[in-house]
């Protein structure tokens, strides 16, 4: 895998946010509830399953109808296609709460699982928060880039969830490298004695939740009960408690050494991806392939004919590695990199072997000599 340049374009989130279509993955139990042909406003509910969630259109506009030509995670998938009117109409304002703290946990709980802001259980009884600042990836920024414009109100909806759910102690964990958020954080945080920052060292996969928690309690503190948001979380618990809002668009990483522009952009849920490069990147080569969600632990797509969900993070096109896989050469890097101590060439050639610690970071094929890709032969479970 060839290196990439690691800086951005610049230092601030960019938009995209006027596709001509959009399109919205129909998942299996939801049924659809809006009518072919039919005006939709913004916010208006499209699907639901039989647990009362929904899904809601990021765009006002028309239901074209449906179409099975898009890619999920690789998978054709089909989609609600909703044709963009440009207008962004809603159909009332559901008002602002001025002060999110206001909020008992089961409101707090209930709301945020009715718009779906986070996936993290917070009926636990943790006594313990962890608010993850490090981006997963060593070339993604979203995240960076999310504490960087929006620390304000990260920091506000941190304090209001501490009170609310009773928390002990707090930790917001940053890249020591993160100059910016370092200073940043640094001047604002005294406002907010609950919350400790907490500097960690620039080493991959320090992002992941695993990792990150053995490097910040003891194992007897683990078995107190840790709550761990990502900044993504947050700022999407913010717009839900603050605006009583869906979650409608996305902040994303796009680079690679084939991206002449690398940037972090804001764009709708349902974009395709084809869409988004389109309109925002400047290709310098393109013979190159595609990752989504880190381009070492991430997922290679067949193309870029796929839609933005609420699960990516990143895109990258990076140019195609002209070195071959070769044979092992027993190094041991792969056992001696990985950071939940595992034997990925061992994993590899036993199929019974327990690969349920795997957290998926990928470094063990990033690192090998060989290009040996040792993804399809791991498991465990993909952490946020």
């Amino acid at each position: 895998m060839k290196n990439i340049k690691n800086e951005l374009s610049d230092n601030k989130i960019h938009d995209y946010l006027n596709p001509d279509y959009v399109y919205i993955p129909i998942l299996d139990g939801y049924r659809i509830d809006v009518e072919e042909n039919s005006k939709v406003y913004k916010e208006d509910i499209l699907l639901t399953n039989k647990d009362d969630l929904h899904i809601y259109s990021p765009i006002s506009g028309k239901v074209i109808g449906k179409t099975s030509s898009l890619l999920l995670k690789n998978k054709q998938v089909t989609c609600l296609v909703i044709e963009n009117d440009f207008k962004e109409s809603v159909r009332k304002n559901k008002g602002v709460v001025r002060y999110i703290s206001d909020y008992s946990k089961s409101e707090l709980i209930d709301l945020i699982k009715t718009y779906q802001a986070s996936k993290v259980n917070l009926y636990n009884k943790a006594t313990h928060l962890v608010i993850n600042g490090i981006d997963k990836d060593a070339y993604e920024k979203t995240r960076s880039y999310l504490v960087n414009e929006y620390s304000d109100k990260i920091l506000e909806t941190v304090d209001a969830i501490i009170n609310v759910l009773d928390i002990k102690d707090t930790l917001f964990a940053i890249n020591n490298s993160d100059t910016n958020n370092v200073l940043n954080l640094s001047s604002h945080i005294g406002t907010y004695p609950n919350i400790k920052l907490k500097l960690m060292p620039d080493t991959y996969p320090i992002g992941f939740k695993t990792i990150l928690l053995n490097n910040l309690y003891s194992s007897k503190q683990l078995d107190e009960g840790v709550i761990v948001l990502n900044v993504e979380d947050v700022y999407n618990i913010y717009t839900v408690l603050k605006r009583k809002k869906p979650i409608l668009e996305k902040i994303i990483t796009i680079s690679g050494n084939s991206v002449e522009n690398s940037m972090v952009v804001r764009t709708k849920i349902g974009t395709s991806l084809q869409d988004l490069i389109t309109h925002t990147c400047k290709i310098g080569n393109d013979k190159y392939y595609v990752v989504v969600n880190g381009l070492i632990s991430g997922l290679t797509l067949e193309s870029l004919n796929s839609v933005i969900t609420n699960d990516v993070r990143s895109i990258f096109l990076n140019t195609e590695d002209v070195q071959k896989e070769v044979a092992c050469i027993n190094c041991g890097l792969c056992n001696l990199k990985c950071p939940m101590h595992l034997n990925p060439k061992y994993i590899k050639e036993h199929s019974k072997a327990d690969k349920s610690k795997c957290i998926k970071c990928g470094l063990c094929t990033y690192i090998c000599p060989s290009r040996i890709n040792f993804k399809p032969y791991l498991g465990g479970n993909d952490e946020e």
